[in-house]
């Protein structure tokens, strides 16, 4: 995971022996068992330390998110959902913002569609998680720090195809004479 956050390849090792040996420490300090749980490893080991440092509950942010927000509410008012991910792949399954978005909307009946910087290994998966559509915003192979540099008109040239086939789908949906 490391290397989708800027870590050199060479050091993702190197940084993961550390974060364990970090949470090995912690754990003998406070004299607590060292568990693995689920979110353990969010914002690069936060999680874990909340959990076995303040006795924090973990809820995955999505879902806080969208209860406070009352979402469930707004998809009520929504023929479509538009969501994003810097890298739609098998990680995201796990809980990142567009599945649980998806999964809520899927409820609905509302359909989403992701904008992506990038579609990875695992990302078709995500239709069984409520996702209607998924769109890369790269055309091809580009360096990532072209792709952000160009990230504003990448984002608009995807927003106009896509507004261009909800017209489509609208007006198929009219009534015919």
């Amino acid at each position: 995971m490391g290397h989708k956050k800027g870590v050199a390849a060479g050091s993702v090792t190197r940084l993961d022996l550390a974060l364990a040996n970090f949470a090995r420490c912690l754990c003998l300090a406070l004299d607590k068992p060292l568990v693995d749980f689920p979110g353990a490893g969010a914002a690069g080991g936060m999680g874990f330390v909340a959990q076995v440092a303040l006795n924090a509950e973990l809820t995955p942010g999505i879902e806080l998110v969208m209860k406070h927000s009352q979402f469930a509410l707004l998809l009520n008012e929504c023929d479509w959902v538009v969501t994003g991910e810097g890298q739609l792949d098998g990680q995201s399954l796990a809980g990142k913002t567009p599945i649980g978005v998806s999964k809520a909307a899927a409820i609905q009946g509302v359909p989403v569609v992701v904008l992506a910087g990038g579609l990875g290994t695992g990302w078709q998966n995500a239709y069984q998680m409520g996702v209607t559509a998924a769109f890369s915003l790269v055309d091809g192979p580009v360096l990532l720090a072209d792709a952000i540099a160009q990230s504003a008109k990448l984002i608009e040239d995807r927003c106009e195809s896509l507004a261009r086939l909800m017209k489509v789908n609208h007006l198929s949906n009219l009534p015919k004479e």
